[in-house]
This record gives C-alpha cells, sequence and structure tokens, in this order.
C-alpha cells in the first residue's frame, strides 16, 4: 500500500485504488495507444502490431507491465524498453500510470536512489524482453510476418 492508499494487485494484471476504482493493465495500454502519435495507431505500424498482440496476450504476460511500472514510478522515470516495437507504447502507458497512481517519491539518499534504480532497470531489461517474446511467439505460431 503507498503512501496515497493505492496498491498494485499482482497476478491480477489490475492496479486498484481504495476509493475502488480500478484500472486494469490493459485500459492502461488502451489509454496509451491513443495516446501515440496518428503514424503509430495505423494498423500496419509495428507500435500498432505490438499493442494488438498485448491485447491478446495472456494475462500472466502482462504482469510484468504495472511491476515494471511501479518500479519507474518510484524512480521518477520512464521504462527504459530499448525494443522499438513496444518504446512509445511503453512510455505512453508509464504516462497514463502516474497519472493515476501520482508522480514517483523524491529519493535523496544516494543508496536507495542506486537501489531503486538497479530495480528500474531490471523491470525495464524484463519488459524489454517480454515485448520481445510476444513477437517471437506471434512469429513462430506464423500470426504476423516477420515485421520487426
Amino acid at each position: 500500500m503507498s503512501a496515497e492508499g493505492k496498491e498494485v494487485i499482482h497476478g491480477s494484471g489490475e492496479e486498484k485504488v481504495d476509493t475502488h476504482t480500478k484500472i486494469t493493465t490493459l485500459e492502461i495500454l488502451q489509454e496509451a495507444f491513443k495516446r501515440l502519435p496518428k503514424h503509430e495507431q495505423v494498423s500496419s505500424h509495428v507500435t500498432s502490431l505490438c499493442y494488438d498482440l498485448l491485447k491478446n496476450s495472456p494475462k500472466k504476460m502482462l504482469d510484468v507491465i504495472p511491476l515494471t511500472l511501479k518500479a519507474c514510478r518510484v524512480c521518477a522515470m520512464p521504462p527504459g524498453v530499448k525494443f522499438a516495437p513496444g518504446k512509445s507504447l511503453m512510455r505512453a502507458a508509464y504516462e497514463v500510470y502516474i497519472e493515476f497512481h501520482g508522480g514517483g517519491a523524491t529519493v535523496t539518499e544516494l543508496d536507495k536512489k542506486k537501489e531503486k534504480f538497479q530495480s528500474w532497470m531490471e523491470m525495464s531489461q524484463l519488459l524489454d524482453k517480454s515485448l520481445r517474446l510476444v513477437f517471437e511467439k506471434a512469429k513462430s505460431s506464423r500470426l504476423i510476418v516477420d515485421a520487426v
């Protein structure tokens, strides 16, 4: 439970606020997708393809997203996703997450900041690998042609 009275429920793919307001990972992604530049929303763009694949992914696959966004919020830094199809989508998802949960905590102690940065880096790398896995699975299932 955070200082704002908000709690992330892991394993459910959703975040919960004590006021009974919920926002699921899919709702975060949907809102993030709406914020992307129009050319990235075109169905043939790789970012749009990434969004569609995530929408249809198993919930377990999506669990990494709120965990990563939480780690990013603590560091007050967006996810460090290098994988091009998911980069702008995850940045927009971070913005949506921040609007829902409030800004990240200010960390003044160097050791704490290092620890939080390490968590941010690890979660960002995990998210990057997860996005790649979604594409690899779609390719191996012949759901997409080599788009990336």
